[in-house]
């Protein structure tokens, strides 16, 4: 009896001995598990932060802290894994933050790919076509082999003679043409039948819609056959100061109908001065159609407009000489892509100084009333805000003021918390309608400053003004239009205040400005 009792203890002890080894088992491989997990959040906390390092966006003091973090959070889930408990509960936890950072490197990632898309852009498209009247035969570029092709004697003469050639190798033939000296005459010797067809850039039928009799140029001919040539733009090596704590920046609105690196009329034109030490922004913002030399129409006037359609470079450069400043990059916006912006964002916040109607029949097809004092609007009754000139005494003076204010707007609704709700559509949409000279780490280096500092800005804005007259142009040749002559007195209010913030003083404009 007691060798049974005996061999039942024996049994008990060897039950008992093999469940704890079991459980120990067991609590070994959970702790292994756990290790794995932490291991894992290890790997994946490094290439958060070796994406987060490349983003550049971060100050170095916020990169070494999170750093930081991260590693003591994966030593501590590490050390509780000791017991079985507290290494479930850890591991559990590690899984969550391994998934947040693969979040986090994805958006980190995301990111970065957007505004290396959109910065340091230094090219200008130029879209060459072949135009024929709208109920002209001819489909194809091979139908009008034996036609009268009317050209430029001067404008775009280097894009005209490669077009030309192109399509002699493709038609493997000589094509016959006849060179007019301006816009209007080119256009219409093809009304007149004097050509068949015309060679002349996409950017000037801007130009030509401008002219008195010409404004439904686009309905009467069509394109048969195009060429885009793209040429890298240069401009003059600027030397930076030193002592300087300001720049300034082109906003070049454009509502474009290609690329949006293509050459077309300037229809915004916001100087935008920084200054990093005083935390001051100044605007100014000049008339599309302001009556001044061009910087490459040997001192023959122009509207200002119409610099764009030779490229963003250009319309730097007649800004430059305008107001005696340097422009050292610029960022272009297409205002009509914009829409899907403001929409993604939610809508914006727009003041008005005006109770007003505002109509376009073109773009938005609406008409919306717009109260003194401020607005919420979606993205096309934006557009509308920043389209409208009609309904304002100061016409395009005041369309200036309110494109300003759009801009305004989607910066601040841009940089709140509301832009985390559809972070990924807000900035593919961005992508789609902006464009930028600077580089990625000067875009970089500004976000990681303000972060760094979280100073606020104070945002002035100023705009020149003038006369109207009906006159000759440079891009028109002999056709009178619409211009405005500027106001000197203006213009010089405009100098001083770009003194004022290069010289690191505080810049005032009165209320009514």
């Amino acid at each position: 009896m007691e060798s049974k009792n005996q061999q039942m203890r024996g049994k008990g002890r060897t039950v008992r001995n093999s469940k704890k080894a079991r459980e120990k088992k067991m609590n070994k491989a959970i702790m292994v598990i756990g290790l794995i997990v932490c291991f894992i959040q290890l790997i994946i906390s490094a290439f958060f932060m070796v994406y987060a390092i490349r983003l550049k966006l971060i100050p170095g003091s916020y990169v070494a802290k999170v750093t930081l973090l991260l590693t003591v959070l994966v030593l501590f889930f590490m050390f509780l894994q000791k017991w079985k408990a507290t290494g479930i509960v850890a591991s559990f936890l590690s899984v969550i933050v391994s998934s947040m950072l693969l979040i986090g490197c994805f958006y980190v990632n995301f990111t970065y790919k957007k505004i290396k898309d959109m910065s340091g852009v230094a090219t200008k498209i130029d879209n060459v076509n072949v135009y024929v009247k709208t109920d002209d035969s001819a489909r194809t570029i091979n139908d009008a082999g034996a036609y009268n092709f009317g050209i430029l004697t001067t404008l775009d003469r280097d894009n005209t003679d490669a077009t030309v050639k192109a399509i002699n190798e493709l038609l493997g033939k000589q094509i016959y043409c006849t060179e007019y000296a301006n816009t209007d005459e080119l256009v219409q010797a093809l009304y007149d039948n004097q050509t068949q067809a015309i060679i002349m850039n996409d950017a000037y039928l801007g130009i030509v819609e401008g002219m008195e009799g010409y404004e439904d140029v686009e309905q009467k001919i069509r394109s048969i056959y195009n060429k885009d040539f793209k040429t890298e733009i240069t401009t003059e090596e600027k030397k930076a100061d030193e002592n300087s704590y300001a720049f300034t920046i082109l906003l070049n609105g454009v509502d474009t109908r290609g690329s949006i690196v293509a050459n077309s009329n300037s229809d915004t034109n916001i100087l935008m001065t920084v200054n990093t030490k005083t935390h001051q922004i100044l605007m100014i913002s000049t008339p599309r159609d302001y009556y001044v030399p061009l910087s490459i129409s040997g001192g023959v006037k122009d509207k200002l407009t119409h610099s764009g359609a030779y490229g963003i470079d250009v319309t730097m450069d007649t800004l430059e000489m305008l107001y005696g400043v340097s422009v050292d990059d610029y960022v272009r916006i297409n205002f009509d892509g914009f829409i899907d912006v403001i929409d993604a964002l939610g809508g914006i916040t727009v003041y008005s100084d005006y109770d007003f109607e505002g109509f376009d029949n073109d773009v938005v097809n609406m008409t919306y009333h717009f109260n003194q004092g401020y607005n919420e609007v979606n993205g096309k009754q934006a557009l509308l805000f920043a389209r409208e000139r009609h309904a304002f005494a100061q016409g395009d003076r005041q369309r200036g003021k309110n494109q300003m204010a759009v801009i305004e707007g989607i910066v601040n609704k841009a940089t709140s918390p509301q832009i985390l709700k559809n972070y990924t559509g807000i900035w593919n949409e961005v992508s789609d309608c902006v464009v930028t000279s600077m580089s990625y780490d000067e875009i970089a280096g500004f976000v990681k400053d303000q972060l760094d500092s979280g100073a606020s800005w104070d945002v002035v804005k100023y705009s020149v003004t003038g006369s109207d007259l009906m006159t000759t142009a440079y891009s028109t040749g002999s056709a009178v239009v619409y211009v405005m002559v500027p106001d000197e007195n203006t213009v010089n209010q405009a100098k001083e205040y770009l003194r004022q913030i290069y010289a690191n003083e505080k810049v005032v404009i009165p209320v009514e400005q």
